[in-house]
């Protein structure tokens, strides 16, 4: 089974699904490849997965002794449901932060 995700410029792009992802519902099929058309584009889904990284920062950034470096990774997975979505670890969402501080506190 196949999504196709549409573009903001008309363009699409196929995405192979996993086993049992699909919606059940059908627009098109291409042969003995079945394609489920996605009603969110690849850009606003990525709008949801930079929103995301904007408030992971945006709250890291503000601790009281603010981190020399912030590495954040998280899996993205596109499903025919939801679009593009955070994709799930061992819990229900996978996401690994990582904070560096390099300098002692009090700046020396």
């Amino acid at each position: 089974m196949y999504l196709s995700v549409p573009f903001e410029n008309g363009e699409t792009m196929l995405v192979e699904l996993p086993e049992g992802q699909g919606s059940g519902v059908l627009r098109a099929s291409r042969g003995e490849a079945l394609v489920e058309s996605s009603a969110e584009t690849f850009e606003s889904g990525l709008g949801r997965v930079r929103h995301l990284a904007t408030a992971i920062l945006e709250r890291l950034t503000d601790l009281p002794r603010r981190p020399d470096h912030i590495r954040a990774e998280f899996g993205i997975r596109l499903t025919a449901e939801a679009g593009l979505v955070v994709a799930k670890g061992s819990g229900d969402a996978h996401i690994v932060l990582e904070l560096e501080w390099s300098r002692a506190a009090g700046g020396e």
